[in-house]
């Protein structure tokens, strides 16, 4: 959360005048923040925001905003979410600590947040940017859209990162948490319309990462509808704050308040918040998404956080329930502008694996299942190997036995279990039984050195696989080595069964070393009489 700019109405809704706040005059305290917060670190007010070009046109279209009526459908994804999800997600991600941007921890986060998306059998995938200086990566997930003629994109998104020194649990921790919650349960049904799941990085540094994301959004033509930015929604200290949300927008997107206030509408009964217009805003996701013409609503909690960007944003000081309401607000609203086309059954649980149960290293052995799908739909299957997960594979036809192929690099036990999902890529079974797999490590090059003017050794493949990219070294221990040169090298493809020879390019001196030849983890030494130019292996 970097800072929020507001607008204050005379009378019915705020116009579309930008305010930006100065160091000492952050935030009103017409609208009891309890006065301005800290600074982060090394920012300053006001940020410089960076130039968008005049020309940008709208790409996005305005949804159709017919009246909102209730669904049992959303009803059924309402219901599922509660405290106890939006708390687990939270312990794992602020156990990460400070999430600075760059820092290994905000690394670790964002492969944890990519492993999330994967395990819920959605597309994901590492969007990495370059701005002012600072390299890092957005994670993104997508659920895409049963309906093949629309070209249309839904954003839930908040980001990950935090400033130094704090744990970030509400900034930005509930909107990363709310995009996980949402994806989770979104992922188990089915929409016309394409959604993406997002978290960005750099948003402390002055909107870095979505940024980025807005202009690849932009330049590649993506026909993104709205964007809903989730940032601090889990601070409220009474019933009165639990019970409202502010939503800045800015012209362009006031469609989107009214939809989201006719959700709140239609399920107070599970949602219970009042929706606040509260005008036009720069601090944070959402701007640059205005800036290239897209619509976006910024969520954000009534009463501002008293332990912002400090050690003490801490779970601790969050209001779970609060949270829990603004998060099934976002998700009701998400869930109806993608246009739910109901609950799909999963395909059954695909059957434990058959295939070998011990093998060795570098040697592809074949397992086989099979599923059933419910509606007969087409099905694909995804694998855990024990060391890697596969990608979806197929589709195959119900029932329809399956094969997959797999080898391992390294001795050990590992487990295989396989899953699927029916074909409109929505929705996936219970991982199945596992099966395991003892695997024994062997050489995957068979090294035989010999002597002559220079060393060279042949290097043949005796495993089941195309090798790649393997590092090989020569090296000497003992002797006097007075010139040596081409001793090390990469062979980038080398098939099986089939042979290559490596050699010092120069090589002079006296003595008997040991000489050693390594190839990646697999090395030979033998001991070697060297006169001049002239190699004897001895042993």
């Amino acid at each position: 959360m970097l800072a929020i700019t507001l607008i204050i109405p005379i009378s019915g809704f705020a116009t579309e005048t930008r305010i930006i706040p100065n160091i000492n005059q952050s935030f009103s305290q017409s609208f009891n923040y309890g006065g301005p917060p800290p600074l982060p670190g090394d920012m300053s007010f006001p940020f410089p925001i960076h130039e968008v070009s005049e020309n940008i046109e709208k790409i996005s279209r305005r949804h159709n905003t017919d009246t909102v009526s209730r669904n049992d459908i959303i009803i059924d994804m309402i219901q599922q979410l509660d405290e106890s999800m939006i708390l687990d997600y939270l312990e794992d991600l602020v156990a990460f600590g400070p999430r600075v941007t760059e820092t290994t921890a905000c690394e670790q986060a964002g492969d944890w947040i990519y492993d999330q998306f994967q395990s819920m059998g959605l597309d994901v995938r590492y969007h990495s940017w370059s701005n002012s200086g600072y390299d890092s990566e957005n994670i993104e997930a997508t659920l895409h859209g049963l309906d093949q003629t629309s070209d249309e994109i839904y954003i839930i998104c908040g980001h990950y990162d935090s400033v130094p020194g704090s744990p970030g649990a509400d900034d930005d921790g509930s909107g990363t948490v709310a995009t996980l919650a949402a994806a989770y349960i979104m992922s188990q049904y089915s929409f016309n319309h394409t959604i993406r799941f997002v978290t960005f990085s750099g948003e402390e540094q002055g909107l870095l990462g979505s940024e980025r994301y807005a202009q690849e959004a932009y330049s590649n033509g993506d026909n993104i509808v709205a964007t809903l930015n989730v940032d601090m929604i889990g601070f409220a200290e009474d019933e009165f704050e639990g019970s409202k949300v502010k939503v800045y927008h800015n012209d362009d997107s006031y469609w989107l308040v009214d939809y989201t206030d006719d959700i709140a509408t239609q399920y107070e009964d599970l949602i219970d918040l009042d929706v606040l217009p509260s005008g036009w805003s720069w601090g944070s996701d959402h701007y640059y998404f205005w800036e290239y013409d897209y619509d976006a609503l910024f969520y954000h909690e009534y009463e501002f956080n008293h332990y912002y960007h400090s050690p003490q944003d801490t779970i601790e000081h969050m209001n779970l329930t609060y949270d829990m309401k603004c998060t099934r607000l976002i998700l009701a609203t998400l869930a109806t502008l993608s246009n739910p086309g109901g609950s799909s059954n999963p395909p059954d649980t695909p059957d434990q694996p058959d295939g070998p149960t011990e093998g060795d290293a570098y040697t592809e052995y074949t397992f086989s299942t099979s599923t059933t799908d419910p509606e007969s739909d087409q099905i694909c299957y995804k694998w855990d190997w024990g060391d890697e997960i596969s990608d979806w594979e197929g589709p195959y036809a119900s029932g329809e036995t399956v094969e997959s192929t797999h080898y391992w690099r390294e001795e050990g036990t590992y487990e295989i279990s396989v899953k699927a999902k029916d074909d409109n890529g929505s929705i996936s079974s219970d991982w199945s039984e596992p099966i395991e797999i003892d695997i024994a490590g062997i050489p995957k090059v068979d090294i035989v050195i010999q002597g002559g003017l220079g060393v060279k050794a042949t290097l043949t493949n005796q495993v089941d696989i195309d090798l790649e990219d393997l590092l090989w070294n020569i090296s000497f221990d003992g002797g006097i080595i007075l010139v040596e040169e081409g001793t090390s090298g990469i062979i980038e493809n080398l098939p099986i069964g089939e042979s290559e020879i490596i050699q010092t390019d120069k090589l002079f001196g006296i003595g008997l070393p040991l000489i050693t030849v390594a190839v990646d983890d697999v090395e030979v030494t033998v001991r070697g009489l060297l006169f001049g130019p002239l190699v004897l292996i001895i042993g």
